[in-house]
């Protein structure tokens, strides 16, 4: 069962106008935090009664360390975003499943495809990837170059393509224009996240190879532990019967319906 642990904020930075990473410190070792999978995070005055969904940016699991990456949206989001070094927060995780990188071994070729706040996860897999020695290709997709972070991660773990609707910074375009010269036949396997219309692009671009592609769906939720039923999805050709906070947030391209 997750357990609740308290953390404590050493570090509040603002990365573009309205996303922010988090810096935290736990007073023991931490378990099972591993790429794909999130938090629930507590806003700490208490006037907001669920918790945030938040992903997993990077860990270190020894030494207790945990960095979450989230976007101001609403007011929980910007209660998180004005706390300062030194607030106690209480956070419930890790929850969900991870991507499944068990197979992947050294020189396997692997994509890497974000865009938005669905970066978070894939920045901690970059580098998962990159020490296990596969060869990395990330493609990310902005509106403009003020709201590009987390490159920096995606060009040290292996190959960055960038894209951005007003070409602003790399092509212009988006995900789709760069997924549409991509040649697949040494790929080993796709990982996505992001918003609906790139996790669909994803989806018909690789629909008729045999690569394994996973798709990391968000989703609001209420209790991140499949209780609730607020973050149902279709998979297997089944109505809405698995929950993206519980079986997911990984789902296999090939099975869920978006």
């Amino acid at each position: 069962m997750p357990s609740v642990k308290k953390f404590l904020l050493v570090k509040q930075q603002r990365l573009t106008n309205d996303v922010f990473q988090m810096d935290l410190q736990a007073a023991a070792p931490l378990v099972g935090y591993l790429p794909g999978r999130f938090v629930m995070i507590a806003v700490p005055n208490g006037l907001q009664q669920l918790r945030r969904p938040l992903a997993i940016a990077a860990v270190d699991e020894a030494a207790g360390k945990l960095s979450l990456i989230y976007r101001v949206v609403g007011q929980g989001t910007a209660q998180l975003a004005a706390l300062t070094t030194g607030e106690q927060l209480s956070i419930l995780g890790a929850l969900g499943n991870g991507f499944a990188t068990q197979k992947l071994v050294s020189g396997d070729q692997v994509l890497l495809v974000g865009g938005g706040t669905g970066l978070p996860p894939l920045m901690y897999l970059a580098r998962v990837l990159a020490q296990k020695g596969c060869s990395v290709t990330t493609m990310v997709g902005f509106r403009t170059q003020t709201q590009i972070f987390g490159t920096q991660v995606f060009a040290a773990a292996g190959k960055l393509q960038l894209a951005t609707d007003d070409g602003s910074a790399g092509i212009q375009g988006n995900v789709g224009t760069l997924l549409a010269a991509f040649n697949a036949t040494d790929c080993q396997q796709v990982f996505a996240c992001g918003p609906l219309g790139l996790l669909k692009a994803v989806q018909q671009r690789f629909a008729k190879q045999t690569m394994p592609v996973e798709l990391s769906l968000e989703s609001r939720m209420g209790c991140g532990m499949g209780a609730c039923a607020g973050c149902m999805v279709s998979v297997g050709g089944g109505t809405l019967n698995q929950h993206i906070c519980q079986e997911g947030p990984i789902f296999s391209a090939a099975e869920v319906q978006l």
